[in-house]
């Protein structure tokens, strides 16, 4: 054998091992077989991971197309690191029982934008217990101890103080400040509960805002809207809406029951792979149910992404995928959406791409349910409706599909709690379109723009 032959003989040794042994397989210590009935949700609640480093572990995975025998890693080996960023971390926190995002975050002085950043692709809802998260990477300033801005803090340039029939999200919009960074630099402050005569911080001294979105295009689609408006509240007085995030899920279907048993008309801001997969035949089934019997469906984003967090293109691909595929179910496309995390309502740039794709309404809410967080207490979710119709007659109102603790019960004895709470003051819950008094979906012929 010549030298040439064994030159060409190694080469392709080589590349049948880079093939066959990606980096991401060599480092990993344990593998599962996907059995009928999986998605990447249960794959990663089941072996305590993240969803980043599940698709760490597993580069390039779909989890919109998992296939049944499909073998993946769900643990490392124990040379390698746990979080997605391995080479930047230096200081993890472990998830606790009632932990959130937000509260990780704020709590080690961290932005919404930064705690993202250190944990690429990781799912906040839900944030699963005993998972490790980054809050320091290798070239941060800022300790791992470090205590987040409060309205209180020394690095406030700017308080306000709150007068009767204020609110936080009243607040944050006089000043222009999305929801998240005004929780950054008033961590203390408890928006279901604001005393009148509190001082709020409404700019910190060191806080400058941020824009992800790189590119933006070179043309403006026919089809572009010319204006974007935010609701949180319904037109007409005595009307509510009842909005459902996440979904679809498990319990979509006995929820439609109990709608139709009430007379309650209600939306759902769907997402199209998150903890379902849209193309499964069980979800489709599903949405064209709500649709048919009088409720709204409009997007949430395809893989509930934080949009201040992503390029043009991620943005185009979050809007479009979700939206072709409801298109293909319902016979329509939304111009109606709620984006993740409300990003967007203090972000101009996600709004111009928003107008660009034709997206004329964003709808966030005038009373958080919180079900995620008191898993879906009916005492402490009253308590809320209570409170928002001390200052509005017409509330758009917060509720989730899908939460980490969520049952049956524990989502219909809410809902119907909320609806009958809210019957008997007189009001009638409606979907989006009734609500605002404007066509939520795109007019028929109108396609997706370029």
């Amino acid at each position: 054998m010549n030298f040439k032959n064994i030159i060409f003989i190694f080469a392709l040794l080589t590349v049948y091992l880079a093939y066959a042994f990606p980096l991401n397989k060599r480092s990993c210590s344990k593998t599962y077989t996907v059995v009928k009935g999986d998605s990447c949700y249960k794959i990663w609640t089941k072996y305590g991971l993240t969803e980043a480093q599940l698709r760490n572990l597993n580069s390039g995975l779909s989890c919109s197309n998992l296939k049944v025998g499909t073998s993946l890693c769900v643990a490392y080996s124990s040379s390698s690191n746990t979080s997605s960023n391995t080479s930047s971390c230096k200081t993890y926190y472990t998830v606790k029982s009632g932990d959130s995002c937000y509260k990780i975050w704020t709590a080690h002085g961290l932005t919404e934008s930064k705690f993202k950043s250190l944990n690429s692709g990781i799912n906040c809802s839900p944030l699963k217990k005993g998972s490790n998260v980054c809050v320091a990477s290798g070239s941060s300033n800022a300790s791992s101890t470090s205590t987040s801005t409060s309205g209180k803090s020394s690095s406030c340039s700017s308080f306000h103080t709150v007068v009767k029939g204020e609110s936080c999200y009243k607040i944050w919009t006089k000043y222009g400040l999305s929801e998240s960074s005004f929780r950054s630099i008033n961590s203390n402050v408890s928006c279901t509960n604001l005393k009148v005569g509190t001082k709020v911080c409404v700019k910190s001294s060191s806080s400058s805002s941020y824009k992800a979105i790189t590119t933006t295009p070179t043309k403006v689609s026919s089809n572009a809207s010319s204006s974007f408006t935010w609701y949180r509240e319904c037109q007409t007085s005595k009307h509510y809406a009842l909005t459902f995030d996440d979904g679809v899920y498990l319990y979509d279907n006995d929820l439609l029951d109990l709608l139709k048993k009430k007379g309650v008309k209600a939306t759902f801001f769907i997402n199209g792979d998150n903890v379902s997969d849209i193309k499964t035949e069980s979800v489709r089934k599903t949405i064209k149910r709500m649709y048919n019997e009088g409720h709204n469906i409009l997007s949430h984003t395809w893989s509930h992404r934080d949009l201040t967090t992503c390029s043009y293109n991620s943005i185009r691909s979050e809007l479009k995928l979700l939206e072709d595929e409801i298109y293909a179910i319902i016979g329509k496309r939304p111009k109606t959406i709620r984006p993740p995390y409300m990003a967007g309502s203090g972000n101009s740039s996600v709004v111009d791409m928003l107008k660009h794709y034709g997206y004329k309404y964003g709808i966030l809410w005038y009373v958080d349910s919180e079900d995620w967080k008191n898993k879906g207490s009916v005492s402490t979710v009253l308590n809320f409706i209570k409170k928002g119709l001390a200052t509005s007659d017409r509330p758009i109102i917060l509720n989730h599909s899908f939460y980490q603790g969520i049952t049956k019960d524990k989502l219909l004895n809410l809902v119907s709690a909320e609806i009958d709470y809210l019957a008997g003051k007189g009001y009638k819950g409606v979907n989006m379109e009734t609500c605002i008094g404007h066509n939520v979906y795109r007019s028929s012929g109108e396609g997706f723009p370029n």
